[in-house]
């Protein structure tokens, strides 16, 4: 997915310059590429929170037009604000041809596993992977098809095709998904009541209540 962003640069860099960028409806947010100095920018937060929200779960490139020229990038890191959960910062990586990248790509699963039906729980171990590889070998998608799984069966990393082109740290064995039985909690087994006599050993109430007819007795006899 391509989405096209506008953006003005921006000289400023204080926080309280920042944090008015903020108020003011923008996102300060930086271009890389090339090893050259970072861009400074600014973009509507409305706009592009609304675009982004578009590319969740697919593979998104960023066209940034800043002034006359336009800049091909992906997002590399996104800041979020902790409470309110809007965009505090936006780290954007420019695209070169003949220079490698790495990048966190979405794994898109479909289908619907056989062994949910019979009880079974879909654990996603990873929903995204970080590949390696030149711009114009990046995926258009990740697709992983569950429809085949039933209990106790996974896919791994090994089992889906790539192209040769694309790099990554995982290993053939690594497990995306797997269907397992629902973990079951045991409760824990009722202790009987009873009164622990002097030797630490536990007397029931049927015994105190024999013991207390025998002292009443007792105390009759005596009278």
């Amino acid at each position: 997915m391509n989405i096209a962003v506008n953006a003005q640069k921006r000289d400023i860099g204080k926080r309280s310059d920042l944090n008015k960028l903020r108020i003011d409806g923008q996102v300060p947010a930086i271009i890389y590429g090339n090893g050259q100095k970072g861009i400074k920018i600014s973009i509507n937060a409305r706009d592009f929170t609304k675009s982004y929200k578009k590319s969740i779960g697919e593979i998104a490139f960023f066209d940034i037009t800043v002034g006359d020229h336009t800049y091909k990038t992906f997002l590399k890191e996104k800041q979020v604000h902790p409470l309110t959960r809007k965009i505090q910062h936006l780290d954007f990586l420019e695209l070169h041809k003949g220079k490698e990248i790495t990048i966190l790509v979405p794994i898109n699963y479909v289908g619907e596993a056989p062994g949910t039906k019979e009880g079974g729980v879909l654990e996603i171990i990873h929903r995204t992977l970080q590949i390696t590889c030149f711009p114009k070998d990046i995926p258009e998608e990740i697709k992983v098809d569950v429809s085949s799984l039933n209990i106790g069966d996974a896919i791994h990393f090994g089992d889906i095709s790539l192209s040769k082109e694309i790099e990554t740290e995982l290993t053939a064995e690594t497990t995306l998904v797997a269907v397992s039985l629902p973990t079951i909690m045991e409760e824990p087994e009722e202790e009987e009541e009873g009164v622990e006599g002097l030797e630490g050993e536990e007397i029931s109430e049927e015994e105190t209540d024999e013991e207390k007819s025998e002292s009443e007795d007792s105390e009759k006899d005596s009278a």
